[in-house]
């Protein structure tokens, strides 16, 4: 499968901007192949007939037979370091689903990378060979502003039982961090990475979630080589509460060590600590310039309490800079009001050090994406600036206009980061960094309640409900920072959508938002939706009966009814809760004799304080009825081997949105 390292990141991009390596010259002519390379003549095999499948891989929608990658690291004559890449894949396709899936191949060509080979062909079930001709392999950029194309080629004719080839050589600047998948959501067989090297080059790999690489010397030279061979390798599907895409096997390599520094290991966290000192806080004079300009401008009072000045500053930077590819010169953003990732956390640093605001800068991974490991110091997990407070010990999400002080993305919390700190050494100013857990924000911050009053109309053909809704943190996140930007009609159509997920039929009276103005923090101003409808289908009439759908009022709910064996443990993206209220008071001359049916208790952990708990319990006063429900999650990771307990809480929601009470004659 193709290695991350042909995507590669822009923070890892400018993190190894002040490396300097010499780019490949001459991107269209044909490469000069540097002797002596382990692959260089690497073909495929004569075909006449489809490879053999057994039952089971025939019943999947596609299945891979061969997954070949071998990285080679090499010097040309001019002794630039280059990486020649072979790539060689057999797919089967079986259904509709794994031809919509493989019948167009997406190859990467990163910067000024050069194809050497590439070559791709199918075999049809009756054992046809076709290969694919020149004039129907197609480049296409990527319509992401960066240098990276990819090269697609059309596989036309591609039927159930085919198998689709390729064969994919190229040369590139030497990798220096790598990333190789080995799992697919798709079975696959006959998995072989390699890694090669020179003696004067040592690479150091870590696989995750499948065996160790071998290391060795190819026989008859003293090339090194890194070695992951696989006979087997289990589809993984995807599952709920888990980023399957994060737990997939996976190879991570980098560059060690090399003759040329000897015992001085390369590419440490030290490094990379120094490298994010001067991308973040060294400014040129003329960027101090327009730091202080700026700040000027924005007249935040230095007198003001630490909190309060950094909210200041960071609602200055975010509702006046928009965030763009490419600008991160300090002069350049403020002059353009556009800057880069990068650029929002120079200029915010800029501005926190003018205030003598002591913050550290965190580098940090999004364990959505690759979950980042501390003992590994491959700076291929080096994703996204945060910024991290001693004083309040907040956090701060320079780039992302959408978050607000005390909260950044949830995908970069409950994990560890690299977090760099300025340390004075006399005269001089340096870096030190060390791995720092992010904490997971506590449930209570992350609220969606829910407060319902339900009137049921003397005739028992509709009904009224007065709804209010909260929002609060990461809840709130998806919602509130992009409303004020709405049209006023897309607006409203928002708000009814989410007043409508507990009475679908819903006829609006009344509705009003809250804290719905931009730059609006979560944390300190839920979004808050107050709305009074009309339904007539909270009430079904059964003969002399009525059908209150009281579950339905809380909202569709997930649910884990799966009957397959659970693969992964559980992971939550961010903890929160729910705290509904629901009253509504039972007709005159009805009653109602399954009230019990609202009392349903579920919890996971420990006995005294479940980590993730759904709670619902009614009172009954007279003809008044109240049900009060709680439920939270507060714990981002759960071992599947208690999965069921999990799966307990979950299905309690949505049990309990299916409750229909029955309301009969009777005093």
């Amino acid at each position: 499968m193709r290695s991350a390292s042909t995507l590669q990141r822009p923070l890892l991009a400018l993190l190894l901007a002040g490396i300097a390596w010499p780019a490949l010259a001459q991107k269209n002519a044909k490469p000069e192949l540097p002797g002596g390379l382990t692959y260089a003549d690497y073909k495929w095999q004569d075909r006449h007939a489809r490879l053999p499948v057994s039952a089971a891989d025939a019943s999947q929608p596609a299945v891979i037979l061969r997954d070949f990658t071998a990285r080679e690291y090499v010097f040309d004559a001019r002794h630039r370091p280059l990486m020649y890449t072979v790539e060689h894949r057999i797919v089967r396709v079986n259904t509709d689903e794994g031809i919509e899936q493989y019948n167009k191949i997406y190859l990467p060509i990163d910067g000024d990378g050069q194809v050497v080979q590439l070559r791709a062909r199918t075999v049809s079930p009756r054992g046809q060979v076709v290969e694919v001709a020149e004039k129907d392999m197609k480049e296409l950029k990527d319509g992401e502003g960066s240098r990276r194309n990819f090269r697609i080629i059309a596989v036309d004719g591609v039927e159930k039982g085919s198998e689709v080839e390729y064969i994919y050589a190229h040369l590139s600047d030497a990798d220096y961090f790598g990333r190789e998948w080995l799992q697919n959501a798709v079975p696959a067989h006959d998995v072989d990475f390699e890694l090669i090297a020179p003696p004067s080059i040592t690479y150091e790999a870590r696989t995750y979630h499948g065996p160790e690489a071998k290391i060795d010397t190819l026989s008859g030279s003293q090339k090194r080589r890194l070695r992951v061979q696989l006979a087997d390798v289990p589809a993984l599907r995807d599952e709920a509460f888990a980023h399957t895409s994060a737990q997939r096997m996976r190879v991570e390599f980098k560059i060690a060590y090399s003759a040329q520094r000897g015992r001085s290991r390369l590419f440490t966290w030290n490094d990379a600590s120094q490298l994010v000192y001067g991308q973040v806080w060294e400014l040129d004079k003329d960027e101090k310039k327009a730091v202080e300009k700026f700040d000027k401008q924005l007249g935040v009072s230095t007198s003001l309490p630490v909190e309060e000045q950094i909210r200041a500053l960071e609602q200055g930077v975010k509702t006046s800079i928009n965030v763009g590819p490419g600008v991160y010169r300090v002069g350049q953003v403020v002059a353009t009001r556009t800057a880069s990732e990068l650029g929002m956390a120079r200029l915010l640093a800029g501005l926190l050090r003018a205030h003598d605001i002591t913050h550290e800068v965190v580098v940090v991974a999004d364990r959505s994406e690759i979950p980042f490991d501390g003992d590994f110091d491959t700076w291929n997990q080096l994703d996204h600036y945060a910024f991290y407070f001693p004083a309040t010990k907040q956090y701060l999400a320079p780039g992302r206009p959408d978050y607000r002080y005390g909260m950044i993305p949830a995908e970069w919390t409950a994990s560890k980061a690299l977090s760099v700190k300025l340390v004075q050494l006399g005269a001089a100013e340096s870096a030190v960094g060390v791995l720092r857990d992010i904490p997971a924000l506590p449930a209570e911050l992350s609220p969606n309640d829910l407060d319902i009053k339900v009137d049921f109309a003397p005739t028992l053909d509709k009904a009224t409900v007065a709804i209010r809704q909260v929002f609060g943190g990461y809840q709130a996140q998806p919602i509130q920072p992009y409303f004020p930007l709405m049209p006023a009609d897309k607006r409203t159509e928002v708000l009814q959508t989410l007043v409508k997920s507990s009475v679908p039929d819903a006829t609006f009276k009344s509705l009003e938002v809250k804290n719905a103005e931009a730059g609006r923090n979560a944390l300190q101003h839920p979004l808050t939706i107050d709305a009074t409808v009309e339904s007539a289908a909270v009430l079904d009439r059964a003969g002399p009966k009525y059908l209150f759908k009281v579950g339905e009022l809380i909202g569709p709910q997930s649910s884990l009814y799966q009957q397959e064996e659970r693969q992964l443990d559980v992971e939550n993206t961010y903890n929160h809760r729910f705290n509904r209220t629901i009253v509504f008071d039972i007709p005159a001359g009805y009653r109602i004799r399954n009230l019990t049916d609202l009392n349903i208790k579920a919890d996971a952990g420990p006995a005294d304080k479940p980590v993730y708990f759904f709670h619902s319990v009614f009172q009954q006063q007279g003809q008044k009825v109240t049900v009060q429900i709680e439920e939270s999650y507060n714990q981002i990771y759960w071992p599947k081997k208690d999965f069921e307990a999990f799966r307990n809480v979950i299905n309690a929601s949505a049990n309990f949105n299916k409750v229909v009470l029955v309301l009969e004659k009777g005093s």
